[in-house]
Parts: C-alpha cells; sequence; structure tokens
C-alpha cells in the first residue's frame, strides 16, 4: 500500500516489492484514489492515512498480508486493529532489520522538517536505544525520482556524516522512494544500508510462514460496535 496517490512512485515501490518477495508470493502494490501526492508533514500524514484506510477495507479480504509503505508508518497501527492479517509499516520493518545488524543506526529522511515526525516513529518502534540519529535532506519525495544522481549524493553525504558525528554503524533509507539507492549507497559506504519495503516484504512472508498475525487480545482487539448517525462510512462493517 502506497499511501501517497502518485503512480509513479507506486509503480517504483512495486519494483522494489516484487524483487523482494520469494517466487510464490504474488505481490499487488495499490495506492488511494484521493489524498496527498507526497506525505511531508503530520497533515498530509492524517489526510492519507484516512483516504488509505478506504481503499484497504474496500479490498480486506484478498490479501493475505498488508505493507504500508510509507516511512512514517502512516495508520499501522488502526490497520493492525482494523484487519486480521499481519500489517507492516516499512520503518518498523527497517529499523528492526537494522537493530539486528549494528548496535547503532541512522535514519536518513526527506526533508529537515521530517525529522521530528521520524523521531516520532523510532519511538513507537520501541528502538529509541538503537537509533543514533535521524538526518534529513532537502529533498521532497518526489524529487528523488527527478535526479537519482543528485538524490545518491546527497544521502550518501548525510549518511557519511551520521557515520562520523553520530556512530551509526548501519544506515536506514527514510523514504520508501529511495528503496532503489540501497544496494549502490551499502557498497559505497561499507555498512549495512537498509530499506523499508524490501525489508517488510519478506518480514510479511515470515509471519505467514510461521502462522502468525497480530495480537488481538487487547491494544489491537476488535473494535467495539457503535451506532450513530455520523458514522463515517469508512468504518462500515469493521466492527466486532
Amino acid at each position: 500500500m502506497n499511501p501517497n496517490t502518485s503512480a509513479k512512485m507506486t509503480h517504483e515501490i512495486g519494483l522494489v516489492a516484487k524483487a523482494a518477495a520469494s517466487p510464490a508470493s504474488q505481490v499487488v502494490t495499490i495506492s488511494p484514489e484521493r489524498g496527498a501526492p507526497s506525505i511531508e508533514s503530520f497533515a498530509e500524514d492524517i489526510i492519507a492515512s484516512y483516504h488509505m484506510f478506504d481503499a484497504v477495507l474496500s479490498r480486506a479480504g484478498e490479501f493475505d498480508a498488508v505493507v504500508v509503505a510509507c516511512f512514517y508508518d502512516p495508520g499501522v497501527e488502526a490497520l493492525k486493529e482494523l484487519l486480521d492479517v499481519p500489517v507492516i509499516g516499512i520503518a518498523e520493518a527497517a529499523m528492526h532489520v537494522a537493530s539486528l545488524l549494528a548496535p547503532k543506526f541512522s535514519v536518513i529522511t526527506v526533508l529537515k522538517r521530517g525529522v521530528h515526525h521520524v523521531h516520532e516513529v523510532v519511538r513507537r518502534a520501541g528502538l529509541e536505544s538503537k537509533c543514533a540519529s535521524v538526518r534529513g535532506v532537502e529533498l521532497g519525495v518526489l524529487d528523488i525520482e527527478e535526479d537519482w544522481g543528485r538524490a545518491r549524493a546527497m544521502i550518501e553525504a548525510e549518511a557519511r556524516a551520521a557515520i562520523r558525528d553520530d556512530g551509526a554503524e548501519a544506515i536506514v533509507l527514510g523514504c520508501a522512494g529511495m528503496g532503489p539507492l540501497d544496494k549502490e549507497l551499502q557498497e559505497s559506504l561499507g555498512l549495512p544500508v537498509v530499506d523499508g519495503v524490501a525489508c517488510a516484504i519478506p518480514l510479511a512472508e515470515l509471519c505467514l510462514n510461521y502462522g502468525v498475525t497480530t495480537s488481538k487480545t487487547v491494544t489491537f482487539a476488535a473494535l467495539a460496535s457503535k451506532d450513530s448517525d455520523s458514522l463515517d462510512p469508512v468504518l462500515a462493517g469493521v466492527y466486532g
């Protein structure tokens, strides 16, 4: 699920996701019809999440797992409440994988205004002690694919600063649009560089193969029924 409305970015995410999947898995990449063309603020996070719910819930039952492909992990907790299948955000996936590979990782994300937002994502994932830093480059989400060479140079420069100044021993790419650069950057930097989509797909497969899904005992239990004339149609049919 690409939570933004960019068809080009949805296509690129699909290529990375399919490359990461096992031959037995079928990957379908979708995005909402309305919302934000890129998600670079708290407001866009909320609006995109709402439209993402509609897009995902309208196809509930078609898929064995859902990966949310935006590094803010928009709406991931809510989808874990609303769906019975595994739901994995690319930020939580990438950071957990990085925490297995190195004692400290740094996140390189888009736009300096997003640094605090990503710190909140790190906190929600419970990985503050493993995160050396979050650094932003002055690139918009959609700017990355407009000039891959420029984007790579800017990300690499910030990653080298994180390694030199912050003690990072692994780099997490903090935007789904950065995914195609992971191996080039890894070769250049000489340490693990992880992309969220490439991490989340195998983790979704692991959950399915292992026969586990989101715990529904307390925190992500099915929603209690509510009758109201003001009930939003997006919530129709999801109450337990």
